[in-house]
């Protein structure tokens, strides 16, 4: 394939060597994709196929997939939509239904914007999770040595993924100052990052991983105002890596009600969003593993409409080599549930029925939030939160170690949390992962907490 439009856009400074020289090639499923058009007899398909009647007793005259037969006791699904490859880059039902849940979940109502957006964005990839979206994105951006920007209370797999898998580097700030984002602290890093490399790349989780918190309104347009500020004086694309894991769970009026990457995308300036949200959290299916990652472009960076999907082709044929690279392809039987929730159940309902979900987790965060603050005990404090799963309480370094008071807690209180201890990043506390224990238990176990907290 040749890239005509990428390598004129700020988004070919953003991209690592790989990002760069990375194509899928016309291949297996170039010719597959050819032969089911064009062929009377096709020989490309590297799966087992046959009659179904050559190999199940009883079998149909179907030209199928061959299979087990036990496999058709666990699933009402046919056989289709069971054991085949999906295609390289995700079914493509399942890719267009997930770019028009990202118009819906815009809330948007002007038709200017549902139409810049839907212009706006590439059509999503589907990856092997979020997890794998975040490995993906970043060998598409980074090179080894080069810095991504995080918060320094963050989901502790960006560090495997970032430092000891690509060999890239996290540049941390202060996440919070006086309970609220430290957005001069990321202001001050982006412009201190910006004298070192051509690009800055940054990755933000709202609802955030480990600590629940979500920005007041006010909060987001602050944050977006200083990155729409920066970029313009620091002259160089900022792409913005959205984890979007926890984006529904919002529990609290006052914060913001859906993903930072709208406000983001909305900009004029080259600011690169990229979305990275999937099944696991959003549709409660954690063991599905299908993520998606969609771009978005700036519409001015192509000259026409066939210029701009030009672009959007070229990237999702380096995307789809990556994936090619290295997942090969997602799991066809999760991609086919989605498709059928939302074709045969509809947005609606998927919505009406995660809401009681919702709802459940909201009163639990009230009730722990409740709890804690009638924990009296100096030595700790709550961080901000709002919503996702869980909630960060700090414990004072000199009066404990979070790894010890965490053991402390499990074998005298028998109560199980996780601690996260990172003195170079002023972190000392333990995670609490409210959406798992029931309300009724949630002040016992704060009474718990509260005791160890008391036996040091």
């Amino acid at each position: 394939m040749e890239f005509k439009v990428i390598d004129k856009t700020p988004l070919w400074n953003t991209l690592s060597e790989l990002g760069k020289r990375i194509f899928l090639p016309d291949g297996i499923f170039y010719w597959s994709g050819r032969a089911k058009k064009e062929a009377e007899i096709i020989g490309t398909i590297g799966s087992a196929f046959g009659y179904e009647r050559d190999f199940i007793d009883g079998g149909s005259d179907e030209w199928l997939p061959c299979y087990l037969k036990t496999i058709k006791e666990y699933s009402s699904l046919n056989v289709k939509f069971l054991v085949p490859y999906a295609s390289i880059g995700g079914l493509a039902d399942i890719r267009e239904v997930w770019k028009n849940w990202i118009t819906r979940k815009s809330n948007y109502t002007d038709n200017k914007k549902i139409e810049l957006l839907e212009k706006s964005i590439t059509k999503p990839i589907v990856t092997q999770g979020i997890t794998n979206g975040i490995f993906l994105c970043c060998s598409f951006l980074l090179n080894p040595g080069e810095i991504i920007i995080s918060p320094n209370k963050r989901w502790g797999n960006y560090d495997n993924i970032i430092i000891k898998n690509i060999g890239a580097n996290i540049k941390s700030f202060n996440f919070f100052k006086d309970q609220k984002i430290n957005i001069q602290g990321l202001k001050d890093v982006i412009e201190e990052v910006a004298k070192k490399q051509n690009k800055i790349v940054v990755i933000l989780n709202f609802p955030n991983n480990p600590t629940g918190y979500v920005p007041t309104k006010t909060e987001a347009s602050d944050l977006v105002e200083m990155i729409k500020e920066v970029q313009r004086s620091i002259k160089k694309p900022i792409v913005v890596l959205v984890d979007d894991a926890y984006e529904p769970y919002v529990y609290n009026d006052e914060v913001i009600g859906k993903s930072i990457f709208y406000d983001l995308i909305e900009l004029e300036e080259d600011v690169i969003p990229i979305k990275l949200d999937g099944i696991s959290k959003e549709l409660l299916a954690y063991g599905g593993r299908i993520g998606f990652v969609t771009i978005g472009l700036k519409p001015k960076w192509a000259s026409s409409e066939g210029d701009l999907d030009n672009l959007k082709a070229e990237i999702n044929n380096k995307l789809e080599g990556l994936n090619r690279s290295t997942i090969s392809n997602a799991n066809h039987f999760y991609q086919a549930v989605t498709l059928k929730m939302f074709e045969e159940v509809g947005m609606d309902r998927i919505i009406e029925d995660r809401e009681k979900i919702r709802l459940l987790l909201q009163s639990r965060y009230e009730r722990i939030n409740e709890e804690l603050e009638k924990v009296d005990n100096p030595n700790i404090s709550i961080d901000p939160n709002a919503g996702g799963f869980f909630l960060f309480v700090n414990l004072d370094p000199s009066k404990f170690k979070a790894s010890e008071f965490a053991d402390h807690l499990l074998k005298k209180y028998k109560v199980g949390v996780i601690p996260i201890e990172k003195p170079q990043n002023n972190i000392n506390g333990i995670r609490i992962a409210y959406c798992s224990i029931d309300l009724d238990k949630i002040p016992e176990i704060v009474s718990r907490i509260s005791s160890a907290l008391n036996d040091f």
